[in-house]
Formats: structure tokens, sequence, C-alpha cells
């Protein structure tokens, strides 16, 4: 903290995804270096909980965030009743902890932070990681004082803001850490060998893991090692299609603490395009097959997967298109081509913003400034 600042406390609004999560961990990380009071409000979902544990040095709030039904549907009742109770307890948080400024990071469990946050007079402000904006986000610059924007393309599209502005995702400290830890003894990993780094996200990806299990035969007989961060739901499935290939150099979790040593250990990355797991293989500088999941709201995943593959970051492979023959095509035409993947490396290391959760920090460090 500066010699004339105040200390401040900033409530952050990160629960639901990892997307979501560890964006909002990295701008608390640092305002907590800055010797403010931070309070992560997080969901009850597993993965929110997984996160957590990792960071001691932080404060987790529980809220029971569900997420939006459509209009008609007998959820809907439930949902209100939730939201009600939300920013309830959200304006009592901001009561007693004299919060001056709410940053949420997108989605519905921003909403009724953002809200009790402007009804008890706070700053406010959204993050938009992605290319394209949810519903749940348009709805939450309503509420905003400053909509905060992770990638150029995204910025036009709330046309009816006055202030929008560009500024990266945020990434946490842990992974910019520099430690001499070795990636490949971490994951008891050949040093000589190629390494391909498949992950669907914090959720996983059954779509990847299922190609990818048939594609097994195919990476052996390449000479490669695979490392696979399967998601909880998937382990014990992905992990017995590996078990049936023994002379293939692999290691198989279901979660991953320590990614930052994944992605140093990785030459190529088979991974979903959600923005948080793009822009961590843009700081590391990892060649990627970008896999959309079809489903994502307003299709967003396609529109990011684009802006690498456009930028030679990455190479866009839609799910409707991939099988074992043409995964197994791609990763070779990478990892058997070294000015390819370095040229794709370079490329990656083009699209990140190294220092955006600090500039977020700044950002609130200034607004809270504007509270009485």
């Amino acid at each position: 903290m500066k010699a004339n600042q105040s200390k401040i406390h900033v409530l952050i609004a990160c629960g639901g995804t990892g997307g979501h999560l560890f964006p909002g961990i990295a701008v608390g990380e640092v305002l907590a270096k800055h010797g403010h009071e931070v309070t992560l409000l997080i969901s009850e979902k597993k993965i929110d909980s997984l996160a957590a544990s990792g960071h001691k040095e932080l404060r987790f709030e529980k809220m029971p965030f569900l997420a939006m039904p459509k209009p008609w549907s007998p959820k809907m009742v439930g949902f209100l009743k939730g939201l009600w109770q939300g920013t309830k307890r959200c304006r009592q948080i901001i009561r007693e902890g004299k919060v001056s400024v709410v940053l949420g990071m997108g989605g519905f469990t921003s909403f009724a932070p953002l809200f009790a946050g402007r009804k008890e007079k706070c700053r406010t402000l959204i993050h938009e990681s992605n290319a394209i904006p949810g519903k749940a986000n348009k709805l939450n610059a309503r509420y905003s004082d400053i909509v905060l924007c992770g990638l150029e393309a995204c910025q036009p599209l709330f046309p009816k803001h006055p202030d929008v502005r560009v500024v990266g995702t945020p990434i946490r400290s842990t992974m910019k850490e520099k430690n001499t830890d070795d990636p490949h003894a971490f994951f008891k990993l050949d040093k000589d060998k190629r390494t391909l780094l498949i992950m669907g996200g914090s959720q996983g990806a059954r779509g990847i893991n299922r190609v990818v299990g048939m594609a097994l035969e195919q990476f052996e007989a390449m000479g490669i090692q695979v490392l696979h961060i399967a998601g909880t739901t998937d382990y014990e499935e992905v992990r017995d299609v590996y078990a049936k290939h023994p002379l293939l150099k692999q290691h198989v979790a279901a979660f991953c603490h320590r990614m930052d040593l994944a992605y140093r250990v990785a030459d190529l990355a088979i991974a979903r395009s959600g923005a948080s797991s793009m822009t961590e293989l843009a700081y590391f500088g990892v060649p990627s097959l970008l896999v959309p999941y079809p489903h994502a709201a307003e299709d967003h995943q396609t529109r990011n997967a684009e802006i690498f593959d456009q930028a030679g970051a990455a190479k866009m492979m839609p799910e409707a298109t991939l099988n074992a023959d043409t995964l197994t095509e791609a990763v070779r035409s990478i990892l058997t081509d070294t000015k390819v993947a370095n040229k794709m490396k370079q490329a990656a290391q083009k699209q990140s913003v190294k220092d955006c959760a600090e500039k977020i920090a700044a950002l609130i460090e200034k607004e809270a400034a504007k509270v009485g």
C-alpha cells in the first residue's frame, strides 16, 4: 500500500467456473499484497472449493448462486428467491465490511453482488474475458460503472456503456512465480520426449477426452508422451483407457494444482477455448489445438478460438469434425515441425497481457478513492 493510500475493502464475485474464479483470485492476490482487505464470493461447486483450498491467504465466502433458468421455467421461483437472499447477504457484507468497490468476474453469480454494491453506493466494475459477452454480463453492465474486457473484439459489444476498457484477463500469481521445480520430474515424464498437454478447463471436457482415448495408439506410435488433466467427472474412465496403453509415457490426473508446471512441460496443448485457459496458454507461449465447447453461451468459445487461430497462435478444431485421425494429424504437423511450433509459440506470447491483474488492482484503488 502506498504511503498516501487508505486501506480499502473489495468484494470480488468470481464463483461458478474456473474462467471466473481464477482471474478473480489473481486480482484479489494483488490487492491483498497492497495491504487491502478482499472478500471473494464463490459458489458451492466442488471446483470452487478445490481452487480456494490452494489460497489460504485469501478470504472466501460461499454463496448459494444459481444459474438463471428460462423465463417460464418452474425453477424461476427458486432462482428469484436465491437472488433475493443473495442480494440481502451481499448488502450485509458490504455494510459490515465497509466495502467500497465490487468487482464481478462474469456470469449470473456477479449480479447480486453488483446490484447490492450499486444500492450501497459502491463503485462497481465487471470483467468480461470472452470475445462475446454473455447475457449475464450484458445485464451486469447496467449496474457497473466500468466494463473491463479481456479481448479487443469484445469492446464494441457494449455499445451503450459509457466506459468500456480493454485490459486483458488476469493470471494467478502462482502461474507467474519463478521457481526451480523440474516439471518433468514433477509429473514423472521424460525430458527427451515431446509432451502433449490435454486439458478441458476446470471441469474437464468429455468430447475431447473420448477422441483422445481413440488416438492413444497413434500417439504411442509417434513416440510422444501425454499429460492429461481429465476433470473429476471423467477421470476414472480416462485413466482406464490409458491403462490399456502401458508403453505410452503418461500422467493422468483429475485436477492439477500446479498448472504452471503443466504449461512449462508442454510442447503442444489440446484444450477448450475458454478465455482463462487461452490466457494461460498465451502467457506460457504454448501452441494449441483449440476445440470450442459447442454448447457455450453465444458460442463464445468459437469466437475466442478464431482470434487465436487468425493470429497464428493456435489451430481451431470444431468438435463436430474431430476424430482420432484428424486429431493425430494436427498433433503430428506441429510436434514434428520445429519451425511451425516456434512460430505458434511466438504468436501465442504476443496475445498475452502480463500485468493485467496489477492494472485492474490499480484501477480499483483509483475508483475506491471516489467513494465518500
